[in-house]
């Protein structure tokens, strides 16, 4: 199947638990000065003259608009950036043709299918962006795009295909630290002990050897990497595994105990605006036209990059920001969250503020309640305490800035949960559009709170496809992973719900997020849950309609209809 998508139409934020807060406000202070000059200069550059843009109609075999009132059309005007009429062609010429307005015919998609543009609502495009220049070592192969070129990147199915593949980037390269995305030892069961410690990736030489969990919520280092960052056996870090010596083994979970590896990724504005010019082709290539960027803030230059790639006149993708609650406090909360939100640009907006309350469900991160996970006794962890998640959230919905928590855990979700509960007893007429992330493990109590205080919810249909029989096995058991990721209940209960893709965790692609939302398939072939299979049509809203309105953006997106912004994705198969 190809698929085309259509749209017609700064700053320096450092990472989590920084030391150097006074230098990143005042770097973020002068973001803002160069984004004034950049508003300033594009001012003076603009024309007076107001040139009305010409009516194109684009014909269609089927034009699915998502919008229940007009369901289906076979024509669609569009003038400059919004759609100007949804119908048939002779109806619409017939109307222009009273209004003696002139208007073109065009013809190139007549035997295909058109679905309003697909939106990610949850990705991570700076990381992304990172990533770019990073070593792959995952399972799966992904692709990036070089020189214009669609480049495969194959996965590895062993723990020492990984390894032998970095020891050669550590003889013939000159790299230090060997940066690497993407390993998940959970995904290699074949391999006795696939986890990585700091002796596996102590190559000769002596360099600093980092490599990242599929889930971000994991890191493997070496020791040349522990001794950096001043690990050793008196650390008392939450996330600092140590073995039974005492020793740290090299696996780090978690934010606090990962900061240090952030002032190593802090990759190159060149680099990372190529690395996110190679993800929105990638994104478009899928039928996306808008997606996210959920930590928005962890990867520096972040702000700098995306406002300069979205300037591009091709950049075939809109972007929504939300910033990590972590970059929020440290730059000074609302006030600088406002006043980097004046310079959002037609592609570029900075949405709200992501909290991430708890870890990996996979990574054993994840915060659960009694009696926790399957395997074994574990809690997880918490990355936010609730008198800071009250503080956040009152603030926020104070203030009317919207608000993605990541929550995978059940433990996490009833934190989650409880909170809302608290604050918003005090904010009743707001609507913070509340969303809960990835949302996994849900019990029908917290599905029954979602829907009394409105809350949305935002799943990630992909882990049923590559970890389900993982989390069937080993994290929450063979009856509790038949309701994961519960779709059809929260569509019974009338929950307004999205999928997404957690790009990079899994490659972003909405048909395959619908796909595995109405099969429940895991990448074995066995159905897991097969009673919250939800039908297609459902599944497509999620990726259209449910998630324009999660990002507060149903005025515009959405579904095809007059007025809206004509973003629109263009199938060859219906």
């Amino acid at each position: 199947m190809s698929i085309k998508a259509s749209i017609e139409c700064g700053c320096y934020c450092g990472g989590f638990g920084g030391s150097h807060g006074v230098e990143q406000r005042k770097q973020f202070t002068n973001s803002i000065h160069r984004q004034r000059a950049r508003a300033s200069k594009a001012s003076l550059e603009t024309s007076s003259e107001d040139v009305e843009p010409p009516v194109i109609i684009y014909t269609a075999k089927t034009i699915y608009t998502m919008n229940p009132m007009q369901a289906e059309a076979t024509a669609i005007a569009v003038q400059g950036d919004r759609i100007f009429a949804v119908g048939s062609l002779a109806s619409i010429v017939a109307g222009l043709t009273a209004r003696e307005q002139s208007y073109q015919v065009k013809t190139d998609y007549q035997n295909c299918f058109i679905y309003p543009g697909f939106i990610e609502p949850h990705c991570h495009a700076s990381m992304e962006g990172m990533y770019y220049k990073f070593h792959y070592v995952g399972l799966v192969d992904r692709t990036k795009y070089v020189d214009g070129e669609l480049v495969n990147m194959s996965g590895y199915d062993s723990k020492q295909g990984v390894l032998d593949y970095l020891k050669e980037v550590n003889d013939t390269t000159s790299e230090d630290p060997i940066l690497a995305w993407g390993y998940d030892p959970i995904l290699l069961p074949s391999t006795p002990d696939p986890n990585l410690y700091a002796t596996d990736l102590d190559f000769d030489g002596g360099k600093k050897v980092m490599v990242m969990n599929m889930s971000g919520h994991i890191a493997y280092v070496n020791h040349a990497a522990l001794e950096e960052f001043g690990y050793t056996s008196e650390t008392e870090i939450e996330g600092v595994v140590k073995g039974e010596d005492g020793e740290p083994t090299g696996e780090l979970q978690e934010m606090e105990a990962m900061a240090p590896l952030l002032a190593y990724f802090d990759v190159g504005l060149d680099d990372l605006q190529d690395g996110l010019r190679s993800f929105a082709k990638v994104a478009s290539s899928k039928g996306v036209t808008t997606l996210t960027d959920l930590a928005f803030g962890a990867v520096n230059h972040s702000w700098d990059a995306l406002y300069a790639v979205t300037q591009d006149a091709d950049y075939p993708v809109k972007v929504n920001c939300y910033m990590m609650n972590d970059v929020y406090d440290m730059i000074g909360g609302v006030d600088a969250f406002r006043a980097l939100k004046q310079f959002e640009n037609p592609k570029l907006k900075l949405g709200g503020v992501k909290i991430v309350s708890d870890g990996s469900i996979q990574g054993f991160t994840g915060l659960m309640r009694w009696p926790y996970y399957y395997t074994r006794r574990d809690e997880g962890m918490a990355n936010i305490t609730a008198l800071n998640l009250d503080r956040t959230l009152h603030e926020l919905v104070a203030n009317d800035i919207l608000c993605a928590i990541h929550t995978n855990g059940d433990g996490s979700i009833q934190m989650v949960l409880d909170s809302i509960e608290r604050v918003t007893r005090f904010t009743p007429d707001r609507d913070p559009r509340f969303r809960l992330e990835h949302c996994q493990t849900p019990c029908l109590d917290h599905l029954e709170r979602m829907k009394r205080y409105h809350i949305n919810a935002d799943f990630f249909a992909n882990h049923i496809y590559y970890w389900g029989n993982v989390h069937r096995d080993k994290t929450i058991g063979p009856d509790r992973v038949q309701y994961m990721n519960p779709f059809a209940t929260a569509k019974e209960l009338g929950i307004t719900f999205g999928l997404h893709s957690d790009s990079p965790i899994t490659a972003i692609d909405p048909l395959f997020m619908v796909q595995n939302a109405v099969l429940r398939k895991a990448k074995e072939g066995n159905v897991i849950g097969q009673d919250q299979c939800i039908p297609v049509y459902d599944a497509l809203k999620t990726v259209t309609k449910s998630a324009a309105y999660l990002l507060r953006e149903e005025r515009l997106k959405g579904t095809l209809e007059f007025g809206k912004l004509a973003d629109m994705a263009i199938l060859d198969q219906d």
